[in-house]
């Protein structure tokens, strides 16, 4: 352990911003005036924190999270869909660096951070998840749940808040969804008090829902074929299966089952969304094995597989895009839709083929996803620095050199030098992000040909 003091100085600053973290708790409980408040979260708001040290970084995202997803809480209608607000979307950026100087605290070893690393990391996993929650990220909620549950103070908070989640996502499953609904009924008996406070007319619904009153068998990798392959997988979050975010070490969370919906349309076009979500899913398919055998392979990496690896989960993105131009008739060329910018217009606004469908959380979750991989220049979005490395390996692959080595990652205008496990962390961050997109395209598709046949 590196136990020098340089990274965890208390020094001026700290200072302030433990008083500007109790002033975020002031003005949640009400009892501080929203003009102090704005004043000081603009005030540190201006500040570069990438130059503070590591203890200060982890106080001020935390403080700056925690302070937008009250201004969230405050003025947002949590029913509505909201494309363009610079709240929710400071909320999430502010705690993915947190976790992003986290993952810095743990891999140069400072230890005098550790504890309170540990305490911010959890909640920011749970603040996180309760904020992709609102933005029908049911994917990833469901596992930052369980990464908040780590810290035991925050287990009835992540129990109360995961009663919700199964409850409102259960009708996007088919075979799975008594075992959701199972999941949620325990929960709410569970913290039966909680409920009957905060949401008095939903517990006697779900409650009566029909539900198996068994859990699901737990797999056994050892038994099957490329059982070591298997478990990566789902050990990854990997799956092309909703129910491997509940339960991943699950029977139910083992085939690659996600399917397209039926779509109600004339032949020709349903063949064609039939053909190209099948080129979606087999793409991805087929990349994960490439990447599980490059990264898990002994010896030297492959890095022209992991190049190739890396580029066709960018592909498959903009098959996603063009999918749902064709969909959704979005009026632009085919050769015009890409992932990052097809949600936007001539002139940089949301297109309207979005905001007439404010009612679709899963199409949310998609443009949310975007904002994860490519980041966005609108309405003062802070770009947060697990899209800078995503961004920045994908240019160095596309245009310039990519050299593997023993150390951290750095890079010049020509070359980028990258060791082989933070380039896996950064694959398998994008592949997630990718398999999230292909489940959140097939919801989408769900509800809306649910609100055709209606």
């Amino acid at each position: 352990m590196n136990l020098s003091t340089e990274q965890s100085e208390i020094n001026e600053m700290t200072e302030q911003l433990k008083k500007f973290s109790a002033l975020v708790d002031l003005y949640n409980y009400g009892m501080a005036s929203k003009d102090m408040f704005m004043s000081e979260l603009t005030r540190f708001e201006s500040v570069d924190w990438s130059k503070e040290n590591m203890f200060n970084q982890l106080l001020a995202y935390n403080a700056l999270g925690s302070a937008y997803g009250n201004l969230k809480s405050k003025n947002l209608d949590y029913t509505k869909v909201y494309y363009e607000n610079e709240y929710i979307y400071k909320e999430i950026s502010y705690y993915h660096n947190l976790h992003y100087v986290v993952t810095r605290v743990k891999k140069e070893q400072w230890a005098a951070l550790y504890w309170t690393g540990f305490r911010l990391w959890c909640r920011a996993y749970l603040c996180l998840a309760n904020a992709y929650d609102h933005v029908g990220r049911f994917c990833e909620a469901q596992q930052y749940y369980k990464l908040a549950a780590m810290d035991e103070k925050n287990v009835d908070d992540v129990e109360i808040n995961q009663g919700y989640l199964y409850a409102n996502m259960h009708a996007f499953w088919t075979e799975e969804e008594p075992w959701i609904v199972r999941r949620a009924q325990q929960l709410m008996r569970k913290h039966e008090q909680a409920y009957k406070r905060l949401a008095p007319e939903l517990m006697p619904t779900v409650c009566g829902w029909v539900a198996p009153s068994f859990d699901v068998p737990q797999a056994d990798f050892a038994k099957m074929n490329n059982g070591g392959y298997e478990q990566w997988v789902n050990d990854n979050y990997l799956r092309m299966n909703r129910y491997c975010d509940v339960e991943q070490f699950s029977q139910l969370s083992l085939p690659d089952n996600v399917k397209l919906p039926y779509v109600r349309d004339t032949e020709d076009r349903k063949r064609l969304f039939s053909t190209s979500f099948e080129e979606i899913k087999n793409t991805f398919i087929d990349t994960r094995k490439i990447v599980f055998s490059t990264l898990i392979s002994e010896g030297e990496v492959n890095t022209e597989l992991l190049k190739m690896s890396y580029k066709n989960l960018y592909s498959i993105l903009d098959k996603i895009a063009v999918f749902l131009q064709a969909y959704m008739k979005i009026p632009i060329e085919v050769y015009q839709a890409d992932f990052a910018k097809i949600w936007y217009d001539k002139k940089n606004n949301i297109r309207q083929e979005f905001l007439a469908r404010l009612e679709k959380l899963s199409l949310l979750a998609l443009y949310n996803v975007n904002l994860d991989i490519y980041g966005s220049k609108k309405f003062g979005y802070v770009v947060d620095e697990q899209t800078k490395d995503l961004q920045r390996i994908r240019n160095f692959i596309e245009h310039k050199v990519v050299k593997i080595i023993d150390g951290p990652m750095r890079y010049d205008d020509y070359q980028l030098s990258i060791s082989k496990n933070e380039l896996a962390i950064n694959t398998i961050r994008l592949a997630q992000l990718v398999r999230c997109a292909i489940i959140y395209l097939c919801n989408f598709v769900l509800h809306e040909e649910y609100d055709k046949s209606k």
